[in-house]
């Protein structure tokens, strides 16, 4: 769950981890604080002997990824031929806090609206099971009154849940299945006492979000390079999107380089390879000074003039801020692209490629903003290998075939199902796996300031 943004999360039952905000570290460290000024208060106890049920101290540090790193060799599975890298399966136990606009409705309605990939039929069933519950100070909730946990499970009088108040904490224990990414490696560039700089894969989110958790940069770090320690990242790449990225290893130090970005004392570039001859060629400078909003529901940059903004709703349509960034033609290539180097002077969600469709001249491969899927039969067999891969019992990759799915035909989603785990047998979700798969032709390559420096060398596709 995008914990500022919960209608932003794809899959509902994947709810519980941060947005794509800077300073989600520091919001974490600050729960985890939180929780563990008052763990005298709260007692571990169990329900019918299944599981923890209100030591939230114990399930925020186990969820924490540095402390409890993932296994490179246990929790991660590459298919070789497609260049997959899948995770196992996993029970995860999220908890968060209650907002204020969420106060004083039941919480399987809660859920059910907030998260709507899931019908309310699966949130009341998980709520009766105990896998979705309200604690407060350690006790968990029946109708707004703190109960023991035994007390809680034989006094449910309504179906929906407790009533949801300020101070309360939720949990939502779920069996997870992580979207696949591209099995490229996450590779360190440089280290120094503040900042580790890397190459940041396409289709690796930086930090957990949404559906993602073990397969994202920082779990890949915490996995396989222990010895650079707890990072927070200073800035951010979308997920679809590859370059230099840059990690501090404290939190003062990812403060003072926020600081200096947010004072625009940061210069940042990219390389992007686009439809067309841009500036026929030329390469004076091509600025673009419009402002952008942001639709959440449809996850796309949005500008005025852009067909359908004027039906979004008033909140969206406040969302726009001052947006600039320059664009120089680096050179035209014999199949009609072209290479640009991009500079952002603003930091907004999407900018470069948003700005660059506006000026016509669209990301050759981001379909979200007027380009086209390039490998088309390769994007083909990854969804098929999404629909069909499962675990055997000594844990390898195998198909089955029997699980694939005619995508010609109607189907009823997945996400209508009230079984408690609607993706089993499957290793990841069956559906629309191949556009976030695909790796948009726009790379971070440089951040500078005063007196430093920080490079990543060019991509394939750029050279």
């Amino acid at each position: 769950m995008d914990e500022r943004s919960p209608r932003r999360a794809r899959r509902a039952d994947d709810a519980g981890d941060d947005g794509d905000g800077d300073g989600a570290d520091d919001a974490r460290d600050d729960a985890r604080a939180r929780a563990r000024d008052d763990a005298a208060t709260r007692a571990a106890t169990t329900r019918d002997g299944a599981r923890v049920g209100n030591a939230l101290d114990a399930v925020i540090e186990r969820n924490d990824l540095f402390a409890h790193p993932p296994s490179i060799t246990r929790d991660y599975r590459v298919d070789e031929a497609l260049k997959l890298r899948y995770c196992a399966p996993y029970d995860f136990d999220f908890v968060c806090g209650v907002k204020a606009r969420w106060a004083g409705r039941r919480l399987c309605d809660l859920f059910a609206s907030e998260f709507p990939m899931r019908p309310k039929e699966y949130y009341v069933k998980a709520h009766a099971m105990g896998r979705l519950c309200v604690e407060a100070n350690g006790c968990a909730r029946t109708n707004g009154e703190e109960t023991t946990t035994k007390t809680t499970n034989e006094a449910r009088e309504h179906e929906d849940g407790p009533m949801l108040a300020g101070g309360n904490r939720v949990r939502h224990f779920i069996h997870r299945h992580e979207p696949p990414v591209m099995a490229d490696e996450v590779r360190v560039l440089t280290v120094n006492d503040d900042v580790v700089s890397v190459w940041k894969p396409a289709t690796v989110p930086v930090h957990p979000t949404g559906q993602y958790r073990r397969n994202t940069v920082l779990a890949l770090l915490a996995a396989s390079r222990r010895d650079l320690g707890r990072l927070f990242p200073i800035h951010r790449l979308d997920k679809n999107v590859s370059g230099l990225l840059l990690l501090a290893r404290s939190s003062e130090a990812a403060n003072e380089m926020r600081v200096k970005m947010e004072a625009r004392e940061m210069r940042k570039e990219y390389v992007a390879r686009v439809r067309g001859a841009f500036n026929d060629g030329d390469a004076t400078p091509v600025s673009n000074v419009e402002s952008l909003g942001f639709d959440s529901k449809g996850r796309v940059a949005i500008w005025r003039g852009k067909k359908g903004v004027a039906d979004l709703d008033e909140r969206t349509l406040k969302s726009f801020k001052d947006a600039s960034t320059k664009f120089t033609c680096i050179k035209t290539l014999v199949d009609g692209t072209s290479l640009v180097r991009c500079e952002p002077f603003t930091g907004r969600s999407h900018q470069i490629r948003a700005h660059l469709a506006m000026l016509g001249y669209p990301i050759a491969n981001d379909v979200a903003y007027g380009g086209a899927l390039v490998e088309v039969e390769r994007a083909r067999a990854i969804q098929h290998a999404c629909d069909v891969t499962v675990l055997n019992e000594a844990g390898e990759l195998v198909k089955d075939e029997s699980l694939a799915i005619d995508y010609s035909a109607p189907r009823k989603s997945r996400e209508q199902s009230s079984d408690l785990c609607p993706h089993c047998p499957r290793i990841v979700h069956a559906g629309d796996q191949a556009i976030d798969l695909e790796a948009i032709w726009l790379h971070c390559v440089r951040y500078s300031g005063e007196g430093w420096e920080f490079e990543c060398p060019m991509p394939d596709w750029a050279l």
